[in-house]
């Protein structure tokens, strides 16, 4: 029999953005709560650093201020009034690889017209689209698009597109998951132009980043309610008992009325008692993720590409998944005469670079990069973080993971589960999650 050290009422599992957006939320209504976190820190992927006076996103570089839960978020930390918004030309202009140069995205009608990143069969074969019988069952991204809007398309627009968000195989994500709004228009309307045409359009979400980096927000959470978390807790077991659940750290054993994980998906494999679940959660595919940043003085820099970045394919053969422009998103990033770059590399289809020596994979990367951007002489600062386990894949076996959790939740009241890798991604996802679940739930 254990005797409970710690009781509390409810206790979030994990740290990161979503934890801690839960804890938030979770505070404006109960303050008998307990956040437990493995690691020393807490943010998660969300984690900037300052070096030689660069900021360096490790993880997310922006945040889409798309929902009210990220708005309140923000205000309710004192935060709003400092955040960044990119710049014009970072807004609109995006890029992709033609013939080994950047290439613009098309931004209206006129130049998806005039661009020479589709032939005029591929333009033309858009026009079918709304005669396409709709799909009775869940399929591939890939077939999806392909079926609906053919090959240039998927391969010129969306796998890039996928790419940016997902690091992604097209051939194994789940279009009802990942393309969730052209999914629903099509299932609704019978044609993704046509619903997409129909339904109401919201304005273009504004991004965001922070003066010392997208941290600020999660280390000023952590601060406020430096109380209610406990760091370097390494969770041992889970018992489920009448009155609530019993939790066994190195440390304590904490009894609770209310378990809320926002544990990825491989970690809470561990402490689940439902084999289906344990099964599904160890089949989420995490990709791996290896992350450089590249200082320049601006003068070494000839290809002056104002914008947001560049995404590659697999028809590119590049080394990299994407390059991001920082300082040409947000000027705070670097000092005025310097250039700062993110580059991107692993994800689904390149896995096997992530397992190199971290100082040969820079090596195969910087000599593309330089040759893309023309730059004239080395970097004079670079950094590389590295994510064995790095964005989760809404992949075809996706249903089985949410009808999984469901039942889960059914058969074990009050434990409940949150995360990024189901029901939206992004970190605004996360926090509006959060914010519904407690808004639903206490």
């Amino acid at each position: 029999m254990y005797i409970a050290s710690i009781k509390k009422n409810t206790v979030v599992l994990g740290a990161g953005i979503t934890g801690l957006s839960t804890a938030h939320y979770l505070s404006l209504k109960n303050k008998d709560f307990l956040v437990l976190e493995k690691n020393n820190k807490v943010g998660g992927n969300i984690s900037s650093e300052i070096k030689e006076d660069f900021i360096v996103e490790n993880g997310p570089n922006t945040v889409l201020l798309n929902n009210d839960s990220i708005i309140n978020l923000i205000k309710a930390y004192d935060l709003w009034d400092t955040i960044s918004v990119p710049k014009e030309s970072a807004e609109s202009n995006r890029y992709v690889l033609l013939n080994d140069k950047l290439h613009l995205l098309p931004r209206n009608s006129l130049e998806f017209i005039k661009s020479p990143l589709l032939s005029l069969k591929e333009k033309l074969r858009l026009f079918k689209e709304p005669f396409i019988q709709k799909h009775k069952q869940n399929t591939s991204v890939a077939d999806f698009v392909k079926t609906r809007f053919g090959e240039g398309i998927l391969h010129q627009f969306v796998e890039p597109f996928v790419t940016g968000i997902y690091s992604g195989n097209t051939h194994n994500m789940s279009a009802k998951h990942t393309l969730k709004l052209l999914w629903e228009a099509e299932q609704e309307y019978g044609s993704v132009i046509r619903g997409m045409t129909k339904k109401k359009k919201k304005s273009k979400a504004k991004m965001f980043n922070l003066p010392n980096g997208l941290s600020q927000l999660t280390n000023a959470i952590a601060k406020q309610l430096k109380a209610n978390i406990q760091l370097d807790c390494q969770i041992k077991k889970i018992e489920k008992k009448d009155s609530g659940y019993i939790i066994m750290t190195a440390k304590d054993t904490i009894s609770c009325q209310n378990i809320i994980s926002t544990l990825p998906a491989y970690a809470l494999a561990h402490y689940v008692n439902d084999e289906t679940l344990k099964i599904c959660l160890e089949d989420v595919e995490y990709v791996p993720i290896d992350v450089f940043h590249f200082g320049f003085n601006k003068s070494d820099i000839n290809n002056q590409s104002q914008g947001f970045g560049v995404l590659s394919k697999a028809s590119d053969k590049k080394h990299f998944l994407g390059i991001l422009f920082n300082n040409r998103i947000f000027s705070h990033v670097s000092p005025p005469e310097k250039e700062l770059f993110t580059v991107i590399v692993g994800g689904s289809r390149q896995k096997e670079l992530c397992q190199l020596e971290p100082s040969k994979l820079k090596s195969l990367v910087l000599e593309e990069f330089m040759e893309l951007m023309e730059v004239n002489n080395e970097p004079i600062f670079s950094n590389h973080y590295r994510y064995s386990k790095g964005i989760p894949q809404y992949n075809l076996n996706h249903q089985y993971l949410l009808d999984a959790i469901q039942n889960f939740e059914n058969n074990n009241p009050n434990f409940h589960i949150l995360g990024n890798y189901f029901d939206g991604i992004s970190v605004s996802d996360c926090v509006s999650k959060a914010d519904n679940f407690i808004q639903t739930n206490f």
